[in-house]
């Protein structure tokens, strides 16, 4: 998968943390790491699969009897093409309130804190943040204070 576009369903992507959790399975061993409380079908699961190959973020491999399920594409680009997709969705003028309340809604343990203090202390700085929920900032009417 080309660093396009992200577009997998939340329910592609339950499937796909299994996957990436297993580093290979089958479909049995997929569908039994999957909450109960979902509800999902051994057929449910078959077809989120397929879907999954068919967008190119599993190969598939007859081996026996059975089909051997492998990620085509590493759960950290997933995750980084995830936020990615996340920050275009809000106003450049947001997007500090959306990491912090990311951050305030995380477990973080204290190595992950400093993790994250270096990368404020690596991040360039830009002079300001400018509008991006429209074409023409003028006629913008949105609230820019956080």
């Amino acid at each position: 998968m080309n660093e396009v576009e992200f577009n997998i369903s939340n329910a592609e992507l339950i499937v796909m943390r299994v996957v990436w959790s297993l580093g290979e399975a089958r479909v049995d061993e997929i569908a039994c790491q999957i909450s109960p409380n979902l509800d999902w079908s051994l057929a449910t699961v078959k077809t989120l699969l397929g879907r999954l190959v068919k967008k190119g973020m599993l190969s598939t491999e007859k081996e026996g009897r059975k089909f051997v399920y492998r990620p085509l594409m590493a759960e950290c680009t997933a995750i980084q093409m995830m936020g990615q997709s996340l920050l275009e969705k809000v106003c450049e003028t947001k997007q500090v309130k959306l990491l912090a309340d990311m951050i305030a809604l995380s477990n973080l343990t204290s190595e992950d804190i400093a993790i994250l203090q270096e990368a404020l202390k690596n991040k360039e700085t830009v002079q300001e943040t400018t509008c991006t929920c429209l074409e023409n900032f003028n006629s913008c009417s949105c609230q820019h204070a956080s």
